[in-house]
């Protein structure tokens, strides 16, 4: 397999699923980032302020409060720090951005076997593995 065709063959996907995701998400008042914010809150319910900045962007963090997807309250540890927390709908709302991903992959995936499924994650994730260390060895060498 030539590297540039599976190169630009996973951009292409990447940024198929991404309009997908982006036209049901509007169906949900979402933009693309705040998708991903929701998705981070999940897992990390109450985390800072500055860690969410940290990992997102602050604006998409103002429309998904405005929006009634996240509150922002003061922590009771730390008065000097805001907790983000997802709201009901927000709750809500995750599972159906989760089952949105699965029914673009379930469609994407379909002209493939069982098999043929499970070779390409595995293969993906051997690569994914690989890359970790390759960026790992650029780093080493250049000092970073």
């Amino acid at each position: 397999m030539e590297n540039r065709a599976l190169g630009k063959s996973i951009a292409i996907l990447h940024r198929r699923e991404q309009k997908y995701m982006i036209s049901k998400m509007k169906e949900l008042g979402i933009g693309y980032s705040g998708y991903n914010f929701l998705l981070y809150l999940e897992i990390h319910s109450g985390s800072s302020q500055k860690e969410m900045c940290e990992a997102l962007a602050v604006r998409t963090m103002k429309r998904l409060e405005e929006t009634g997807f996240i509150i922002r309250k003061k922590s009771e540890k730390n008065g000097r720090c805001y907790e983000i927390h997802l709201t009901e709908k927000g709750a809500d709302t995750v599972p159906k951005l989760r089952s949105f991903l699965f029914q673009w992959w379930s469609q994407v995936t379909q002209c493939l076997t069982g098999e043929e499924k499970d070779i390409l994650l595995s293969s993906l994730e051997k690569m994914a593995i690989q890359s970790e260390g390759v960026l790992k060895d650029i780093e080493e060498k250049k000092g970073i």
